[in-house]
């Protein structure tokens, strides 16, 4: 073989080897546009998913704000009450402040509510309180005011045992709530 025709091979195998790596390198290119096309279009994608998520987020404030807002104010006096002892402690500050002496029964049951993790006990308490009209009856808002949550359930008044005493059978649930928990909603009701 001749120089001339060595030099051609050797421009031949050259030209080959451009070739060959050039259309690797394209392939490379080509699959790295189609990758960048593709995350652009996942961009897209999330980007409208996110502006979705926070119209949704946006919507779900607005219609909520009024509940928030009303379950913020009544946050202190849930914090106020967390135990049944609070709850117990609770009458006996109002009785005492008061000045009531003549509780004829007294009786208090804690009820767990298994299915409601917002209030998962309820402390029920029954009293039977006798004495001054003006007394029991300031006490029964006292009573209003240290366990606002509260709700009765029953209540009697009647004649005392003298003409200006008042007999009272009141039974108060009073609920814990656990601020912390999560309410679960019922879907049906949506």
């Amino acid at each position: 073989m001749n120089p001339k025709q060595l030099a051609c091979v050797i421009l031949m195998i050259c030209i080959g080897m451009i070739t060959y790596f050039g259309q690797i390198m394209h392939n490379k290119v080509n699959t790295m546009k189609e990758s960048a096309k593709k995350a652009t279009e996942d961009a897209r994608t999330a980007e409208d998913g996110r502006q979705v998520s926070e119209i949704l987020v946006t919507k779900t404030k607005a219609e909520t704000e009024d509940l928030r807002r009303f379950l913020k104010a009544w946050i202190p006096y849930a914090d106020r009450v967390q135990t049944e002892q609070e709850v117990e402690s609770a009458f006996e500050l109002s009785l005492r402040d008061r000045g009531i002496t003549l509780v004829r029964s007294r009786k208090s049951e804690v009820k767990p509510r298994r299915e409601d993790k917002f209030m998962p006990k309820v402390v029920q308490t029954s009293i039977v309180v006798e004495d001054d009209y003006a007394k029991v009856m300031n006490w029964f808002g006292d009573i209003e005011k240290r366990l606002p949550l509260a709700r009765v359930t029953t209540c009697t008044l009647s004649g005392g045992s003298t003409v200006r005493q008042l007999k009272l059978d009141v039974t108060i649930e009073a609920p814990i709530v656990d601020l912390s928990a999560t309410p679960v909603v019922d879907k049906a009701k949506k």
